[in-house]
């Protein structure tokens, strides 16, 4: 980011239709502006019906895309402050990228106003933009600008392997350094993959409406990452934790019968590994009975779905790449743990043969 002479602008409202908001399940427009959800908005209340519907409009894994050959950008928004949070604050970023490549990280406004910035040095040749959305803070786009005279197109044709992963706070960015270094959107950028993120902090416990949405969105690869919340508020006893897990996957499969699932336990929560949560459980325990519900459905059948064991990805080891300091509740990695928990949550994937089956257009 630099200063430079204010140009001619060709300006691009929130709704024109070459711009895509991949990622977002629906989309909410005012007067102004367009906001992202992760949730079908109308419903939303009926998927989180004890609160937590801010969480389902931070826009997490999304990414605002179009094509052009404008040396700079302008973006006009408006962000809101971020909900109080156990351990660090989180600041709102947003990241523009270039045909894959970063061009920029940028600290946006919180006040929930009307905000704007401007990106310099893109490549002033026709180029791939995509703007990834705050992960913790309730975004708003108010139209985007680039140079006058510039060419500007939606997104180029084709499609990659479409990948649904539904999880908690870990999954949804909390302690990445910015949007495309959360775990999941490195996993996604690397592998070339359309990322959909269901991921909500403090939810995640099985709800069997956020099934549905699984069941009912296009997907070539599913994941599900289980376990922290369910523990941690008491959602489901043993038995019970099998039954609802035994149920969310067989709702899935009825609209992906065939498609690679896996199902992941919670990574290392070195204070909660032998201490009963409400419902009883330890995590250690908590994840056996995850492991229990898969083999259960692996028996009857299901052999594209598989388990992958939450430590294996993020263990004991990586203790000092948490965001929280030691002597607090140590849940989420810090910035330097995404890139690890990618890697190896790639690297499991692959040794159990869960990668997209990419689908045709008459699926």
């Amino acid at each position: 980011m630099q200063t430079q002479p204010v140009r001619a602008q060709l300006d691009i409202r929130h709704d024109d239709p070459r711009l895509r908001y991949r990622g977002a399940v629906s989309l909410q427009r005012g007067p102004r502006w367009t906001a992202p959800w992760r949730l079908p908005r109308e419903e939303a209340a009926l998927y989180l019906p004890g609160g937590g519907l801010g969480r389902a409009a931070m826009p997490f894994g999304v990414r605002v895309t179009l094509r052009t050959d404008s040396a700079s950008l302008v973006c006009r928004c408006q962000a809101d402050p971020a909900p109080r949070l156990n351990g660090p604050e989180e600041r709102a970023r947003l990241d523009v990228l270039c045909d894959g490549r970063p061009a920029a990280t940028v600290e946006l406004e919180t006040h929930g106003g009307d905000a704007e910035f401007r990106c310099h040095g893109l490549p002033g040749r026709m180029a791939a933009v995509e703007l990834w959305l705050p992960f913790y803070h309730q975004f708003r786009l108010c139209g985007l600008s680039v140079e006058a005279g510039a060419a500007l197109a939606g997104e180029a044709p084709g499609r990659q392997p479409r990948w649904v992963h539904c999880g908690s706070s870990i999954s949804q960015g909390r302690g990445a350094a910015s949007p495309s270094r959360a775990w999941t959107a490195l996993v996604a950028r690397r592998a070339g993959w359309d990322l959909t993120s269901l991921a909500l902090g403090a939810s995640n416990c099985l709800e069997p409406m956020t099934a549905r949405l699984m069941r009912d969105l296009p997907a070539d690869l599913l994941t599900l990452c289980v376990g922290v919340n369910v523990q941690a508020l008491g959602s489901h006893h043993r038995d019970a934790l099998v039954s609802a897990l035994v149920g969310f996957v067989r709702t899935v499969r009825e609209g992906h019968p065939t498609t690679p699932f896996a199902v992941m336990s919670t990574i290392t929560a070195p204070e909660r590994e032998e201490v009963p949560g409400p419902s009883g459980m330890t995590m250690r325990e908590c994840r056996a009975h995850i492991r229990r519900a898969v083999t259960l459905l692996r028996d009857h059948g299901d052999t594209r779905l598989h388990y992958l064991h939450g430590p294996d990805v993020f263990g004991p080891a990586c203790t000092p790449l948490m965001l929280e300091p030691e002597g607090s509740d140590r849940l989420h990695p810090a910035a330097a743990g995404h890139p690890v928990l990618a890697s190896r949550f790639t690297t499991l994937l692959h040794r159990a043969h869960c990668v997209p089956i990419l689908m045709t257009a008459a699926e």
